[in-house]
């Protein structure tokens, strides 16, 4: 039951990830401002009372991490989703550690793909990678959990 969970939330997962690599570069732009500001008013006093041009400027300097750290967290989303998929007490952690990774990355580099044909976005090589990162970071969420969760499991039987 568990797998059948987790392969429905790996699929919901990818079809996120690829409705927001469908945006064009002006929404997907927009969104990552809006991140800005907001991230804006919670570190800086007063920030509502800045200039227009400031709290833009604010919003711009912060805008390629955001976009970063959302590339890392919705690929760690995925990487866990898989590896809770996949995972069996019977086969050897690092193979399958090795196939959730491989399937998530895949899965990445065709999203990259698909980007460059959405208006004003790109592929990139540089966000396989990133994304590849936090893919591992959720495999190993994953395996840390579900090995931990069999073994006290097996210890109660």
């Amino acid at each position: 039951m568990r797998r059948k969970i987790f392969i429905v939330l790996t699929i919901i997962w990818m079809v996120v990830i690829f409705t927001f690599s469908a945006k064009n570069a002006d929404e997907s732009g927009q969104d990552s401002y809006m991140l800005g500001h907001m991230i804006g008013k919670i570190v800086i006093t007063d920030f509502e009372d800045l200039p227009a041009e400031e709290q833009l400027a604010f919003a711009e300097k912060i805008d390629y991490p955001i976009r970063k750290a959302a590339h890392v967290t919705e690929y760690a989303i995925l990487g866990f989703f898989v590896m809770g998929a996949i995972y069996s007490s019977r086969m050897r952690w690092y193979i399958q550690a090795l196939i959730a990774w491989t399937i998530a990355t895949l899965y990445a580099a065709s999203d990259e793909f698909h980007q460059r044909f959405v208006p004003g976005r790109s592929g990139e090589f540089k966000d396989v990678c990133i994304d590849s990162c936090g893919v591992v970071i959720g495999v190993v969420i994953g395996l840390l959990i579900f090995m931990n969760f069999y073994k006290k499991k097996n210890e109660t039987k």
